[in-house]
């Protein structure tokens, strides 16, 4: 009988040590999932809010709210695969546009601008205008991308001798987080195939 509560004990030890593994092992999963969620979300508010900014000066291009300041010159004047410089009379802080074009300039740094993060890929997306100080877009600009199409869409090689010859041009983001989860690091990506504007190359 001894022997018997015995085993009992012992085999209901191991059974509700393997639940308990289970459980531990399930609320790991969950916790696991929800920081993973976390991130992409994280992510994707990221990518979109670089996007937009983006998409909002692309769209601008050779834009002019003084027709008689309107010019035939190109409107890229800078083009090459991860820094690039357009031209658009951008509007001040309150909303107002003085007529005058304005050059915005993208580029990104090189990773040890970073080097305090354990990404090793993570870079810094600047914005520029004219002659003004540099703004962080992002920093977890993990490759960004500019092709450069000709009217007949075919690829140009980069960087353009002559930007001008771009009526196309195409981008690609990607981000990362700069911290692993898991030895994995969390990556979101946009790309507009192409970006055009009747103002591209003329006005």
């Amino acid at each position: 009988m001894g022997y018997t509560v015995l085993f009992d004990i012992l085999s209901a030890t191991i059974i509700g040590g393997i639940i308990l593994l289970n459980l531990l092992k399930l609320n790991e999963n969950v916790y696991q999932e929800e920081v993973t969620t976390m991130m992409d979300v994280n992510l994707q508010v990221e990518v979109i809010s670089v996007a937009d900014i983006m998409e909002d000066d692309f769209n601008k291009i050779g834009f002019n709210s003084n027709p008689a300041n309107m010019n035939d010159l190109p409107k890229v004047t800078l083009a090459d695969t991860s820094s690039i410089k357009i031209v658009y009379d951008v509007a001040d802080s309150a909303g107002v546009f003085d007529g005058v074009y304005d050059t915005v300039y993208y580029y990104v740094s090189n990773t040890s601008a970073l080097s305090g993060t354990p990404n090793p890929r993570d870079r810094i997306l600047y914005r520029k205008i004219n002659s003004g100080p540099s703004f962080m877009i992002s920093n977890r600009i993990a490759d960004l991308q500019f092709n450069y199409l000709d009217a007949m869409y075919d690829t140009l090689a980069c960087p353009l001798p002559s930007p001008g010859l771009a009526t196309y041009i195409k981008i690609s983001i990607r981000v990362e987080d700069p911290f692993a989860y898991d030895q994995k690091y969390n990556e979101a990506y946009w790309r507009r195939l192409t970006v055009t504007a009747k103002n591209l190359k003329r006005n």
